[in-house]
């Protein structure tokens, strides 16, 4: 059987975002394939080696000096734009540098969203370029709209990055002319350093908090800082799985799935959009409708076996000796 090592870069898997869906998910959802043998974690020996956001001084220099493996690196986030340093368990990563390094190695290429795919094609045009989607966060299915009365809105994922402060004007909205209160579930003390006036909201994330949080909440809001128009929307999808009703601001792939369900009235870029949309969302039929038909296009993007597909299709077309891209 041909062996596939997926490699994540942030470790414990369970916190953070990338690593499940990108990796654990992944090979969760091809465990007992009967072609494909696909672990956790890089393995030198395998045939064809995931890498998955960033690597390790480690794992670099095994794919650099192993040239018999295929080298497939999910791009993930425009890492090859920032000059962040980020800590690992092995040392400080240069994001850019160690991102463009993976690059120059790899024989092919992935992204969460066909906007990074497009810019990842325009900028390396002699690396194959692939679109893989995605599974749903936290293994959600579709799940019926939550009620309206608790008055609960909910926010989650990490601060940096313009997640929260390109949300906070939503934020602040709904709490002073809609009488909604935030529920922030995110790292405590980052969330107290930066926005110290938030921090009453804040429940500390976990998987089970989370998933309490979504359960109870009125409402989400999911957005997207300018500079990263190519964000994934798994928090979106996340979020409207477990039958929140959510609004979407400034993020090209949430306004994608929104446009193709037919509901783009809840893609906000203004107060009076905020409204608009909010009247739609007091009216129980209306709610339930828009969770419903966008749990179907999310369903039909973003299913397990949606990706699994995706995955094996990938694979095939790589292997050694195939030829095919």
């Amino acid at each position: 059987m041909p062996k596939v090592s997926f490699a994540p870069i942030w470790y414990p898997i369970d916190q953070y975002v990338t690593s499940r869906l990108r990796a654990k998910y992944v090979v969760d959802l091809l465990a007992g394939d009967p072609v494909w043998d696909v672990e956790l974690n890089h393995d030198p020996a395998a045939d064809i080696a995931v890498i998955v956001q960033l690597c390790s001084d480690k794992t670099f220099e095994s794919i650099s000096n192993n040239r018999r493996q295929t080298v497939v690196y999910d791009v993930c986030d425009r890492f090859f734009e920032t000059d962040n340093i980020f800590k690992t368990d092995e040392g400080a990563i240069h994001a850019r540098r160690r991102c463009l390094e993976v690059i120059e190695r790899a024989d092919a290429l992935i992204a969460p969203t066909t906007k990074l795919r497009a810019e990842l094609t325009r900028l390396f045009p002699g690396k194959p370029c692939f679109f893989i989607p995605e599974s749903i966060d936290y293994k959600a299915s579709p799940t019926a709209a939550t009620a309206i009365g608790s008055r609960r809105l909910v926010w989650f994922g990490h601060v940096t990055r313009g997640n929260f402060e390109s949300a906070r004007w939503i934020i602040d909205h709904l709490r002073t002319h809609w009488g909604y209160r935030p529920v922030l579930v995110t790292t405590p003390d980052t969330l107290s350093h930066r926005y110290p006036d938030y921090s009453s909201f804040c429940i500390p994330w976990s998987i089970e908090n989370l998933q309490r949080e979504l359960s109870m909440a009125e409402l989400c809001v999911v957005s997207h800082a300018v500079e990263e128009p190519a964000k994934s929307p798994n928090r979106f999808v996340a979020a409207m799985m477990h039958g929140v009703p959510t609004l979407v601001s400034n993020s090209p792939s949430c306004s994608e799935i929104l446009r193709a369900a037919g509901h783009g009235l809840f893609s906000v870029e203004s107060p009076l959009a905020l409204d608009r949309a909010m009247e739609r969302l007091l009216d129980p039929e209306e709610r339930h409708t828009y969770v419903h038909e966008v749990q179907l296009e999310m369903w039909r993007r973003h299913s397990p076996e949606v990706v699994r597909r995706a995955y094996l299709d990938l694979f095939e077309r790589i292997l050694p000796g195939n030829d095919n891209y």
